[in-house]
C-alpha cells in the first residue's frame, strides 16, 4: 500500500483533497485560468514577456525619467523606471532604481518582486530567491512571488523546495497554467514521467498556445 508524501512534497492541483506527489499519478481538477498583470510585468508562459518595440521603450524611459524627476520620493515611479531599464537590458540601472524604491518604502512588495526578476535574468539565483521571499512576506496572497520562487528552485534542481513554493502559488491561484507547468517540470526532473505528462497536458488545456508545455509533452510522449 502506497503512502502519501509529506505535506511539503504534495501539490494541490485545485481546491479539493486530490494531491500530486513526485512518484504517483496526478489527479487534476480543471478550473478557469487567467493571466495576471502586476508591477509592469506580464506573468505568462515565460513569466515576463518583452514585447514592446525599442522605440516605445525609449519613449517609456523618457516618461518615467520625468516622473522620477518630478516626484523622486514616489516608489512606484522608481519601480516603473527600473522596469523600463530592465526591458532595455540595462540591469545595473534597473537595480539602482529598484533599490531606491525599497529604501523609500521598505514594505513595497512590487519593488522586491522586480528586483527578483532582474537577478533571475542575471542568473543570480540566491539573490533572486531572497528578493522574491521578501516580496512574499509582504504580500503573502500574491501567487506570483511563490511561482517565481518555484521557477528558481527548479532551475537550481531543488525540486522539494520548488514543490513547496508552487503548492503555495497554487493555493493562492488555483488553475494557473504557469504553476501547473512548473509542477510538471518538478515531476519530470524527479522521475515521475506519467505525472509530468498529465500536468503538461493540463497546462495546455488552460492555454493551448503554451509553447513550452507543447514541447515538453512532445518530448515525453
Amino acid at each position: 500500500m502506497s503512502t502519501l508524501a509529506p505535506e511539503s512534497n504534495r501539490i494541490q492541483i485545485g481546491p479539493s483533497e486530490k494531491t500530486f506527489t513526485l512518484f504517483q499519478a496526478v489527479a487534476v481538477i480543471l478550473v478557469s485560468a487567467t493571466v495576471f498583470v502586476a508591477a509592469g510585468f506580464l506573468v505568462g508562459k515565460t513569466f515576463f514577456w518583452k514585447t514592446i518595440e525599442d522605440t516605445r521603450i525609449d519613449q517609456q524611459l523618457a516618461f518615467f525619467k520625468s516622473k522620477v524627476e518630478a516626484e523622486p520620493k514616489v516608489p512606484e515611479n522608481r519601480v516603473n523606471l527600473g522596469y523600463t531599464y530592465y526591458l532595455k537590458g540595462e540591469y545595473s540601472q534597473a537595480l539602482q532604481q529598484l533599490q531606491v524604491a525599497v529604501t523609500i518604502d521598505p514594505k513595497y512588495a512590487d519593488a522586491y518582486y522586480n528586483i527578483g526578476l532582474v537577478y533571475k535574468e542575471q542568473k543570480r539565483y540566491d539573490e533572486s530567491l531572497e528578493a522574491f521571499s521578501k516580496a512574499a512576506k509582504l504580500a503573502p496572497r500574491d501567487y506570483k512571488h511563490f511561482l517565481q520562487m518555484g521557477v528558481i528552485y527548479n532551475l537550481q534542481g531543488n525540486y522539494q523546495s520548488a514543490i513547496t513554493a508552487l503548492n503555495r502559488a497554487n493555493q493562492e491561484k488555483p488553475g494557473s497554467a504557469d504553476v501547473i507547468y512548473q509542477i510538471g517540470i518538478a515531476a519530470e526532473k524527479s522521475g515521475d514521467k506519467n505525472g509530468a505528462i498529465e500536468l503538461y497536458q493540463t497546462a495546455l488545456n488552460y492555454d493551448p498556445n503554451y509553447k513550452e508545455a507543447k514541447e515538453a509533452l512532445a518530448r515525453l510522449k
